[in-house]
C-alpha cells in the first residue's frame, strides 16, 4: 500500500480553497483542483475518492486548525475566561486565514456537507451554548434565550474579523480585550 504525502494533501486543500474562492463550490471539479495542486488527476484519486470526501475532509481539518481542537484544554478555566480564550481564537484564526474561513462558510450551507461534518460543526455550537447555560445558572450571563446570544457573539466576532481583514487592520491583544470586553459587557447579567 502507497503512503500519502501529507505535503501533497496541503497542496490538495490549499487548491480547493484558492479555487473555491474564484468560482465557487458548484463550479469546483477534482481535475481543476488537481491542476491547481500540480498533481495528476489519477493522483488525487489515490487521495480522496469523490470531490465531496475532499472537501468534507478539508472542512474537518479546518475546523481541527481552528478553535473546536481547543476546547478540551480551557475546559477547567472560568466560564468568562473559556469564552474570552474562544474569543481570541476564533478572532485570530478568521483574520489570519480569509480564504479557508470563506470556503468553511460557503461548504457549511452547501449539499456537499456530510453528516460527520455537520456534526463537528454542532458539536462547537453545543459547547457554547452549555456555555452560555453555565453561565447563566451563575448569574453571571443574562437569562435571555440562546437564540439571541449566540448570534451576539458569533455575529460580531465574524463582522469583526471581517471588516479588520478588509481594512487591513492589524489585530493587537488590546483589541482582542476590548472587542471581547463589549461583547461581554452585553451578555453579562
Amino acid at each position: 500500500m502507497r503512503l500519502k504525502d501529507d505535503s501533497k494533501i496541503e497542496a490538495i486543500f490549499d487548491a480547493a480553497i484558492a479555487l473555491t474562492g474564484k468560482v465557487g463550490l458548484n463550479r469546483l471539479t477534482m481535475s481543476s483542483i488537481a491542476d491547481k495542486a500540480n498533481i495528476a488527476s489519477g493522483t488525487l484519486y489515490i487521495y480522496f475518492d469523490s470531490k465531496e470526501q475532499l472537501l468534507n475532509e478539508l472542512y474537518k481539518n479546518l475546523m481541527l486548525k481552528g478553535t473546536f481542537a481547543l476546547l478540551p484544554s480551557i475546559a477547567h478555566l472560568p466560564l468568562k475566561h473559556q469564552l474570552f480564550t474562544i474569543w481570541s481564537n476564533v478572532l485570530k484564526f478568521r483574520i489570519s486565514n480569509s480564504s479557508q474561513v470563506a470556503f468553511m462558510h460557503q461548504f457549511r450551507y452547501s449539499s456537499l456537507i456530510s453528516e460527520e461534518s455537520k456534526m463537528m460543526d454542532e458539536q462547537f455550537v453545543d459547547h457554547i451554548l452549555k456555555l452560555l447555560n453555565a453561565g447563566k445558572k451563575e448569574l453571571i450571563v443574562k437569562d435571555v434565550d440562546n437564540d439571541i446570544l449566540f448570534p451576539l457573539l458569533y455575529g460580531y466576532v465574524n463582522n469583526l474579523a471581517r471588516h479588520f481583514t478588509a481594512k487591513e487592520i492589524k489585530l493587537t491583544e488590546k483589541m482582542i480585550e476590548q472587542t471581547f470586553g463589549i461583547c461581554w459587557d452585553a451578555l453579562k447579567s
